[in-house]
């Protein structure tokens, strides 16, 4: 092997795809690769994951192994053991950097258990656009308090040994649009970006990030290219501007908001020639696309498109990182839930004096980038003895109207005064689909109660009672249910 090929695949960081080391894994790692990302279905329980880790490990000590596990809404970790705490939309509602801090602390501890030493987390995104698909994600939408906010988080993650990563640069804020499935486009000035937009990254690197993710998103302004592969962005903005000297890791370069531009070898190609350390493949990127990519870097290198002083560089990045030390404190499990009984906010009379639940669920589009946070307030009902049913509906439901009326008459035939429905939504003023399904209920069942697990838009005070629990995580799920059940 060249050498040129082991600088090549230091920085590659490619999904597992299993639950055990692959087989493909071994030989990579042997030629140099950079790391992995662990991604939800790589995971199923504690020891699981720990063995995993330590298998990788086995292979290379050295090995960087990243994770996305944000809290909240976004977690790989919370239905395999791990800790369960509220999102940075919960954690900003809170406004207490204290609690962030902590918060972000009790994460560190638990991915340190499972044998994890890279968070790509926290998302600084500012959700000054209200149909953004990572509002959920957010500290808020004032720009001030998202910086706070990142800071706090990022010092309390690295204070266990574990590296943050500020994402998603230069921002998702002003899109709606998902990087999964096309391009975002945001369309400031670089006197804009520098001036305010930019801000929660700058304050995350005042806190000694360690790492940066840059986006796929466009600043039409400053490149005709996706962050991700644009060196006026990367080089220009990030290291130059703002003086960035850690880590710079892409977004997955399998989404869509790259692949429209760039195939996985260019981009990556590209990525590294703009200023990117370390390359994400995406969850479904294993040996094969290592191989390519490999190729690609090699060959740009040949040709010249690519130095080895740029992969050299990178590589160097990528081995300081992570060095300092951290503590080995055990996580506190109660922490998250008691977060998530201080957040949630209680409107009108939400207390269920009924044997008899049915809850409705609106389902919105889930993001290729969730975890498997769905608010699971069934599983705290049926444990505290009550009967629950359970209903679903999303945009493509066969016969969706007819099951919705079918299933309220049914339910208050079978048990009359003896029952109670429960809307559960999760941001739905951003599925338009959904209006006409609440106003049908509105007009038809006001004395329901919504229980409101997403971003808040829309005002559902003419109900029985609103329930708003800030995110949908097991931690947030079983706050609501006590305040359902009377607690």
């Amino acid at each position: 092997m060249t050498d040129i090929a082991r600088l090549a695949h230091g920085v590659l960081f490619p999904g597992v795809g299993r639950t055990r080391l692959p087989r493909w894994a071994a030989p990579r790692i042997a030629a140099g690769l950079g790391g992995f990302v662990v991604y939800g279905r790589d995971i199923v329980s504690a020891t699981q994951v720990r063995e995993l880790t330590a298998a990788m490990r086995a292979e290379n000590p050295r090995l960087h192994l990243a994770t996305d596990e944000e809290g909240g809404d976004v977690t790989r970790l919370e239905n395999a053991g791990g800790i369960s705490v509220p999102g940075n939309y919960a954690l900003g509602a809170l406004d207490d950097e204290e609690t962030t801090w902590r918060a972000a602390r009790q994460i560190g501890l638990s991915l340190r258990q499972a044998g994890i030493d890279w968070d790509l987390a926290p998302a600084v995104d500012v959700a000054v656009n209200p149909f953004s698909p990572n509002g959920i994600r957010t500290f808020g939408a004032d720009r001030a308090q998202v910086s706070r906010h990142a800071a706090a988080w990022v010092r309390g993650l690295q204070s266990t040994g574990v590296s943050a990563c500020a994402k998603h640069f230069p921002g998702h804020g002003l899109s709606g649009t998902d990087a999964h499935l096309g391009t975002p486009q945001v369309d400031l000035s670089r006197e804009d970006l520098i001036e305010h937009y930019l801000d929660p990254f700058r304050a995350a690197i005042d806190a000694e990030v360690d790492s940066i993710m840059v986006s796929h998103v466009r600043l039409s302004q400053i490149d005709e290219l996706p962050a991700s592969i644009s060196r006026p962005v990367m080089t220009g903005l990030l290291r130059d501007e703002l003086r960035f000297d850690g880590v710079i890791i892409t977004d997955a370069l399998e989404m869509r908001g790259v692949r429209d531009y760039a195939q996985i070898g260019d981009a990556a190609v590209l990525a590294l020639a703009a200023g990117a350390d370390a390359l994400c493949l995406g969850s479904w990127s294993f040996g094969e696309d290592v191989d390519t990519v490999v190729a690609a870097i090699s060959g740009a290198v040949d040709d010249g498109r690519l130095s080895v002083e740029r992969l050299e560089e990178a590589n160097d990045r990528l081995a300081r990182m992570g060095s300092r030390e951290g503590d080995v404190d055990e996580p506190d499990a109660a922490y998250g839930e008691q977060l998530a009984r201080e957040v949630i906010s209680v409107g009108g009379d939400a207390a269920v004096t009924t044997e008899n639940i049915l809850i409705v669920r609106l389902d919105p589009v889930a993001s290729p980038a969730a975890g498997r946070a769905e608010g699971d307030v069934e599983r705290f009902l049926l444990e505290a003895g009550r009967n629950v049913e359970t209903i679903r509906l999303s945009a493509d439901t066969y016969a969706g109207e007819q099951m919705l009326s079918g299933a309220l008459s049914e339910f208050a035939e079978e048990y009359g005064d003896d029952g109670t429905l429960v809307l559960l939504l999760r941001s739905p003023h951003r599925f338009d689909w959904q209006e006409p399904v609440i106003a049908a209920i509105r007009a038809k069942r006001p004395d329901a109660i919504v229980l409101d697990m997403g971003v808040q838009h829309d005002d559902y005070s003419d109900f029985r009672a609103w329930v708003r629990s800030y995110g949908s995580s097991r931690a947030c799920a079983r706050a609501a249910a006590e305040v359902l059940l009377g607690r």
